[in-house]
């Protein structure tokens, strides 16, 4: 035979300790474990309790128990083997005294514990009540506190507590009942180290413990020295660590009881019990604490599930609001912007910044700036993207984030940029710890080791760059936002190309005829006897019929700019003045009642493709003539720029264009622009093809207000070396 002694964890081996095979049990009770009906193991005060010595391998039947013990006990371990790990107990009576017997079945092992009744059991006529009031209680606060108070009076500890597990472990005092001379832990927080993560398993496993006497001096288990130990998961008397012991006397505690709080198969979080002195609870009065947790259990869950289907009916019903609203809006920026304080609702969130295409707005006091560099960032890993403190974000970005350091991504169109991006403010507070949380290494009889807190005294800890993380019911809701932003811009996406393909088709087939018959009269007009006349108005319908044609392929290359492909161009040197004089004259003599001035600083050679360029300047003139201020001249200018090429500009009167509008000018489709009076009916593509134009000529198109100017400028870089024909596509 072999006494299996406890040993003491080590710094190293205390996360890992083994603290379901301790070897050992609390001595207010007595264990023996049976396999197939024979002794496999006992705890070394059962002989001195029973009045009887079991051995290794001895029949059950065959120990010689008083009175009806052993038939009770096998009616127990019969019950006990329908619900393998949970507990059935009974009262029995050994000299002539009652005992609570409990049974379990685990492992391959029944094991039957006997705790000597050291106070009779007082009747708990207020339990149905008790329980009707937890099941009626409307918040968290009332139902936790309902079951504190009975749990105190049906035990008699000085201090119950109910606390909550956090996401990150730690433990919230949010309920209490306790004498009045203690002062209140009602807030404090314990550090998630208080409780290892085998210690939580336990928790779950077996959700009812008892240590009656802190200072107790455990009792060995004997068995067969080959055999593995004894699993003592389920048990009630398993013998608990030292460190936990030390950590009780720490906190001057006595006795101490936790029952777990288990909700939807989860350690939610704990009542604990403590008694500043010794404290035996009589089993029954055990499981009816262990029955009211269950009941509170199931109260929590439903709390939560109400929470949660109202939260579900919300995000259902924004869903469907924004799938009309999106439907109708110009972007799905307006539709959500209109709809922000409910999204805000939804995702628990403080602000948003929605980014489309070059667009980037926020709902709140976020600063543009801050906005834009939120929107810009990589965001990888799953969807939603998730980012709750500051050091998630990238390194550059840290100093200007300021108090938003939360945030929730859900990208909802991808090839346009579309984000919808929920942030969260700095949770700066102040924690109550209940004590420092830290654990000290201290050296003992068997070497270092970690050593629960020595005080716990209010300690208080400044908490800041990091937000309330996002829940698994804050990312459900969030991807059920993002699906659904996702199938209508994808809804979208397929009306603009049917749109497109119908355009397409409308140019090539309805504009190919006129064009035809244009080019025939502008060849019948230039065999007019009088030349002087009709030969010069023939030559600029030849050229104005030959550019409408070159504008019907400028739309069909919008399709190639789409899908990312360059334009087709052909580059050579060219003078840019006489280009834009060309067309001027044009542009005058098609609107005779439009003034433009221009100015230009002599011949300015390029490399570039005369037909594109020329593209690039009339879309600006015409711009400029459809949003001007009416009657109001339009200027051109051509100047070198200060990089040896040419800068190309046209300035038309008019108010300055809002930022929202400014910011999608070279965007195509521009919906939610206001057309001006000679272009109620344009597409919103000019401005896009120009940009594609002038960056495949190497320079840039930007916008800028001269008040009371509206200014639109390109660059074109000067005459390379050797420029000759060339190509791209």
């Amino acid at each position: 035979m072999e006494r299996f002694e406890p040993s003491f964890p080590t710094l190293q081996s205390c996360a890992d300790e083994p603290i379901h095979i301790p070897g050992s049990i609390q001595p207010h009770g007595l264990l023996i474990a049976l396999r197939e009906g024979r002794i496999a193991a006992w705890s070394d005060n059962a002989p001195a309790l029973l009045g009887v010595q079991p051995a290794l391998g001895l029949a059950w039947q065959d120990l010689s128990l008083p009175g009806t013990v052993h038939s009770e006990l096998d009616l127990l371990a019969d019950e006990a083997a329908l619900t393998p790990g949970m507990p059935a107990f009974c009262e029995v009576e050994i000299a002539g005294r009652p005992h609570d017997a409990v049974v379990h079945v685990h492992d391959h092992h029944t094991l039957i514990e006997i705790e000597p009744r050291t106070q009779p059991l007082a009747p708990l006529s207020s339990q149905a009540r008790v329980y009707d009031r937890v099941r009626r209680a409307g918040s968290m606060e009332a139902v936790l506190q309902v079951a504190v108070d009975a749990i105190r009076a049906w035990t008699g500890f000085d201090r119950v507590m109910a606390y909550r597990f956090r996401h990150d472990d730690s433990g919230e005092v949010e309920a209490e009942a306790k004498s009045d001379t203690l002062s209140s832990y009602l807030g404090l927080r314990y550090p998630a180290s208080d409780i290892p993560a085998q210690a939580r398993r336990l928790y779950l496993l077996n959700t009812l413990r008892l240590i009656p006497h802190v200072s107790y001096r455990a009792v060995a288990l004997v068995g067969h020295p080959e055999a593995p130990p004894l699993d003592l998961t389920h048990s009630v008397l398993r013998s608990v660590s030292p460190i936990h012991v030390e950590y009780l006397h720490n906190m001057g505690v006595g006795a101490s009881m936790s029952v777990s709080i288990v909700v939807n198969d989860k350690l939610w979080g704990l009542i604990a019990c403590h008694h500043m002195s010794s404290l035996q609870v009589p089993y029954p009065v055990r499981s009816d604490c262990d029955v009211l947790a269950n009941i509170l259990s199931s109260a929590i869950a439903t709390i939560e599930a109400r929470e949660f289907a109202r939260r579900q009916a919300d995000t259902a019903s924004l869903v469907g609001e924004l799938a009309g609203d999106l439907a109708i809006a110009d972007d799905a920026i307006t539709a959500l912007l209109g709809q922000s304080a409910r999204l805000r609702d939804v995702l628990r969130a403080d602000t948003l910044v929605l980014a489309q295409q070059s667009k980037v707005v926020s709902d709140g006091d976020l600063p543009q700036d801050l906005a834009v560099a939120i929107a810009t960032v990589p965001w990888t890993g799953d969807m939603p993207a998730l980012r709750s403190c500051s050091e998630d974000w990238p390194e550059a970005l840290r100093p200007l984030l300021g108090h938003w350091v939360g945030a929730m991504c859900l990208p909802f169109d991808a090839s346009n940029g579309g984000r919808l991006i929920a942030l969260r403010k700095e949770q700066r507070e102040t924690v109550r710890w209940a004590g420092q949380p830290d654990k000290v290494v201290a050296r003992g009889p068997n070497g270092p080791r970690l050593t629960p807190r020595g005080s716990f005294a209010e300690w208080r800890e400044q908490v800041k760059d990091c937000a309330e993380p996002w829940t698994e019911t804050d990312v459900r809701f969030g991807k059920q936002l993002m699906l659904e932003l996702q199938r209508t811009a994808a809804a979208r996406h397929a009306e603009v190309e049917a749109a497109r393909r119908n355009l397409l088709a409308m140019l090539g087939h309805d504009l190919r005829d006129p064009l035809q018959t244009i080019q025939m009269v502008a060849g019948v007009l230039k065999r007019e006897p009088d030349p002087a006349q009709t030969g010069r108005l023939g030559a600029r319908l030849d050229a104005s019929s030959g550019r409408m044609h070159r504008l019907i392929t400028q739309v069909l290359d919008f399709s190639r700019a789409e899908v990312g492909m360059q334009l087709h161009t052909e580059l050579r040197a060219l003078d840019l003045e006489a280009l834009l004089l060309d067309l001027v004259e044009e542009v005058r003599m098609g609107h005779p009642g439009f003034e433009i001035v221009t100015r230009t600083a002599g011949p300015a050679t390029v490399s570039g493709d005369a037909v594109r360029l020329a593209q690039a300047m009339s879309n600006l003139i015409a711009n400029a003539r459809n949003y001007g201020a009416p009657g109001r001249p339009v200027t051109v200018s051509l100047a070198p720029s200060g990089d040896g090429g040419q800068r190309f500009s046209v300035a038309n009167e008019g108010d300055e264009i809002p930022p929202a509008a400014a910011a999608e000018l070279f965007e195509p489709f521009k919906r939610g622009l206001e057309r001006g009076a000679h272009n109620r009916n344009g597409l919103g593509l000019g401005l896009y093809i120009t940009r594609r134009i002038v960056e495949e000529h190497g320079g840039t198109l930007g916008y800028r207000y001269e008040a009371p100017n509206v200014v639109f400028e390109f660059t074109v870089v000067g005459e390379a070396p050797g420029a000759g024909p060339a190509s791209g596509a």
